[in-house]
């Protein structure tokens, strides 16, 4: 998901049981989904759905009783079958609670079958989710789904979290002339009475918020994607007639931008699906597997909305492959996929652009990041995609690299993705922390309680001033440098950063490690130095008061 610039004023089924994470204890964690089947039937006149989801699950403790998440009163239950026995159920809030037969013991496979019906009261709004029904200014009917971060409950009964991943099918049923698209890959199309089914097939694990539906009278065509092993796979383009040749133009670099990133990262994790992009409407851009949302408004034939699409395609890593466990913890989506763009910048017009970036996002007023990174609540909207999840995610892996240099930041960047504890499933901070400090040698714990964990009352940055005094000693000169960090009572900081001594037509430079709240570095240099310049790289995220 893009967050929405001018708010912030800045421009297998044992596989999956195998190599599922650790979650949280409790009665959701009882059952591990392994696959849903879902059906369900779209009617734009009318605008509401329903239909059916199959699930099937792993029973990993003895009990009785399946939740599973529905969101009331959008959502109705009709009935709960396991086989040809209907079994009984209840609903508190959002939670669906399903009494199975029995007991039974760990290890089991149970598969129920919940058939339901819903209504939408969604206007595509960002900070909102389920099914939004519009019209083009033809009425031809348009229908779109949006689950970031707990709306796909909003639209069909699931397991609504994202430590949870599955395989799934979605059959969509929709009127005529409308074409439904889905994550995976179209398996089959089948005819009714004025309408169309599509059944769309996932062979890798899908997190609920990534499971998605778009329908409209569609224009298509297609790309290909060369990956760096020669295998070739499709990339399928849904668009609105009107934008046809404007989207011609604003996807032709689909094929070079996933080449990058598989260059960088690895290689396109769903490479025997595909990737494509569905135009919607309203505010619901948004990372579906396989298959982007991009919102009308930015397909404009120009390009200038290249960042949006890099960000998003990025995504396929950093959320989709690995997937965090909590909402807490969207900065290694987030923060991910906005350092994507700094690098797609630098590797198409070299370390200027990429530093122009990065300045940009650190030139933000003191204080707009205040707060943690991570989010303090796994359910309040804004607490996971406000703008310091998204910038400040940002800045700290821009911080890192620099910090680790680029061989090593990459390859932990790498070896993140293609950890098989979780890769194709998910992970928090502190597995990415592990990843680094390994890498590394040494205790990062410092780095990340100031940069991430931090207090969400506390300094976004810290704020610095400086001292400096340049007195003769010989046909020398002691240069004293006072760093003071202002508001070090509240967050004190580690700072490593170079000093320069600008002089001379020469640049002395100085690494120091500034962890005081007041520090005086001492040298001897043999010209006088004009001014003196800390963090002149541009490598740190702090405010410098003079």
């Amino acid at each position: 998901m893009t967050l929405l610039r001018s708010a912030v004023c800045l421009s297998g089924i044992l596989f999956l049981s195998l190599f599922a994470s650790a979650r949280p204890s409790g009665p959701w964690d009882r059952f591990d989904v392994l696959h849903y089947d879902l059906a369900v039937h779209f009617d734009a006149a009318r605008e509401t759905f329903g239909g059916s989801v199959g699930v099937t699950a792993l029973r990993r403790a003895p009990g009785n009783e399946m939740l599973l998440h529905a969101y009331q009163p959008l959502l109705t239950i009709d009935s709960v079958m396991h086989g040809a026995l209907k079994l009984p159920f209840s609903r508190s809030g959002d939670t669906l609670t399903i009494r199975l037969a029995s007991l039974g013991k760990r290890g089991d496979t149970v598969r129920v079958r919940v058939y339901y019906r819903g209504s939408s009261t969604f206007h595509g709004e960002y900070d909102n989710g389920g099914v939004y029904f519009s019209r083009d200014d033809l009425g031809n009917a348009h229908i779109a789904t949006m689950g970031e971060p707990s709306f796909a409950r909003r639209w069909w009964p699931c397991k609504d979290v994202p430590s949870d991943k599955a395989t799934a099918t979605v059959t969509a049923t929709v009127p005529l002339p409308l074409t439904a698209v889905s994550n995976g890959l179209l398996t089959s199309v089948t005819d009714g009475k004025g309408e169309r089914s599509f059944r769309w097939e996932t062979r890798y694990p899908i997190a609920t918020y990534l499971v998605s539906v778009a329908a409209a009278p569609y224009e298509t065509f297609s790309q290909t994607y060369t990956a760096l092993d020669g295998t070739t796979m499709p990339i399928q383009y849904y668009v609105y007639k009107k934008d046809l040749e404007k989207a011609r133009r604003d996807f032709s670099d689909t094929p070079a931008i996933l080449r990058f990133f598989a260059e960088r990262f690895g290689e396109y994790p769903f490479l025997n699906e595909k990737f494509g992009y569905a135009e919607v409407d309203g505010d619901l851009t948004m990372e579906n597997q396989t298959l982007v949302s991009v919102q009308g408004t930015l397909i404009t034939g120009t390009g200038e909305h290249e960042m949006t699409f890099v960000h998003e395609l990025s995504h396929h890593w950093w959320g989709d492959l690995v997937t965090p466990t909590t909402w807490n913890h969207t900065w290694l989506n987030e923060g991910f996929g906005t350092y994507a763009e700094a690098l797609y910048r630098e590797h198409e017009s070299g370390a200027p652009a990429y530093a122009a970036y990065m300045d940009t996002l650190m030139r933000a007023p003191v204080g707009a990041f205040k707060g943690s990174v991570i989010g303090r609540s796994d359910t309040a909207f804004w607490d996971s995609f406000g703008a310091r999840v998204y910038f400040k995610g940002a800045i700290v892996l821009h911080m890192l690299r620099a910090m680790m240099g680029d061989s090593m930041f990459f390859q932990v960047m790498r070896t993140h993705l293609q950890n098989p504890l979780t890769r194709y499933g998910n992970a928090t901070t502190q597995d990415f922390i592990r990843e680094c400090e390994a890498a590394y040698g040494k205790d990062l714990g410092w780095f990340f309680d100031q940069w991430i964990f931090a207090s969400p009352a506390s300094i976004d940055r810290p704020t610095l001033k400086l001292d400096w005094s340049a007195v003769p000693s010989g046909s020398s000169y002691d240069v004293t440098v006072t760093v003071i960090q202002k508001y070090a009572a509240e967050l004190l900081y580690r700072l490593p950063f170079n000093v320069t001594l600008a002089g001379g037509g020469q640049d002395r430079v100085f690494p120091v490690v500034d962890s005081l709240d007041r520090q005086t570095f001492r040298w001897t240099v043999p010209l006088k130095p004009d001014r003196v310049v800390l963090d002149k790289e541009h490598r740190l995220f702090f405010d410098l008061q003079q």
